[in-house]
């Protein structure tokens, strides 16, 4: 996205995206080869993780102009994600209590559940790392800040797929 975040996406959809209505105009096997050779190029000759909407449009156009088309995609392709952002941190610096994981996991369920109503994409939590070092209490990152981040990952991992009735992606931050 223009703001430098991370959407994950499958190449499938951006290239549908992309070519719009000009798809059906090209064989379909001819697309796959061409999603293949861009992953390809992306994953084990860069070694990239993520690649932006602009670089794969401009690898998608130079493979499928090998393949004899002439393609030219517009500047900033809208791809329709409807994206549920919380701040994790912020969740820990109110969770007062006691029991404070309890009730932070208390929280963090709620917070799934209200994002689902919305009907989102993808749910993204940001914060990790500063929410995790104050619920265990440390300064620096340690073994007991590892095991509570995963003890997070998983349980969202876990109310996401109990939960959604849609097809939702989840990111932790």
């Amino acid at each position: 996205m223009s703001t430098g975040e991370l959407l994950p996406c499958s190449a499938e959809a951006i290239t549908e995206e992309l070519l719009g209505e000009t798809l059906k105009l090209i064989e379909p096997q001819t697309i796959q080869e061409a999603l293949k050779a861009v992953v390809h190029y992306f994953r084990e000759e860069h070694l990239e993780p993520s690649v932006s909407v602009d670089q794969f449009s401009s690898a998608l156009g130079k493979v499928l102009q090998g393949f004899g088309f002439d393609v030219v995609f517009d500047e900033d392709p809208r791809i329709n994600l409807r994206v549920e952002e919380t701040d994790m941190a912020r969740l820990a610096r109110e969770t007062t209590g006691q029991q404070y994981e309890l009730f932070f996991f208390q929280r963090l369920r709620h917070e799934v559940r209200s994002s689902l109503r919305k009907s989102p994409n993808l749910i993204q939590f940001n914060g990790t790392r500063e929410c995790v070092k104050r619920i265990v209490g440390a300064e620096r990152w340690c073994n007991r800040c590892r095991w509570m981040h995963d003890q997070i990952v998983s349980y969202l991992r876990n109310c996401l797929e109990q939960d959604s009735r849609e097809n939702c992606a989840l990111v932790i931050r």
